[in-house]
């Protein structure tokens, strides 16, 4: 099972910092991570929480206990079940971090020459294979841009190295 549950059956208006405490007298002290208190859609309906813990055996705790009716919030007892989703993700691994790299947007006319629409340099490539997506980053008149390509819309990607030059140049087609 995974680091974030949720569990309902809280009381309307429940504070988020009363849930944390109440859970981590079950899991130890800073065991909750992130936590979101939701009010229900419907009157009469109680609160839920999604609550990301610090490890998945403090969240597996929490839902044995609610399975076997032995989770109390004041009088109600609390249902709990896993998320699929964190709420805070994890952070991206990449593969390859390229910094100072010239991103080149245009057409390849022939096989040793390329029209360049539109240039900029100070650009960072990133890409991970579980992200199945290059990312790069830029930035224009101060403003950060991100463009990403995911793998299944690039057609071709070819490595270039035009005669009596020194740089590389990855061509990617999509």
């Amino acid at each position: 099972m995974g680091k974030t549950i949720q569990l309902s059956g809280f009381p309307r208006l429940v504070p988020g910092e009363d849930v944390k405490n109440f859970l981590e007298r079950y899991t130890g002290r800073g065991t909750v991570d992130a936590l979101e208190v939701r009010e229900p859609k419907k009157s009469g309906s109680r609160a839920y929480a999604t609550v990301q813990f610090t490890n998945a055996k403090s969240a597996d705790y929490i839902i044995s206990l609610a399975n076997k009716r032995l989770l109390y919030y004041g009088n109600s007892y609390l249902k709990a079940y896993a998320k699929d989703f964190d709420i805070v993700p994890k952070p991206k691994v990449y593969v390859l971090d390229v910094e100072s790299a010239t991103l080149h947007f245009g057409c390849q006319i022939s096989k040793e020459k390329f029209s360049v629409l539109w240039k900029r340099e100070n650009v960072s490539a990133r890409f991970g294979f579980s992200l199945r997506k290059l990312y790069f980053f830029a930035s224009y008149s101060s403003v950060e841009y991100k463009l990403e390509l995911f793998y299944e819309n690039i057609w071709q990607i070819e490595l270039h190295r035009p005669r009596n030059q020194m740089e590389k140049f990855l061509l990617i087609q999509v």
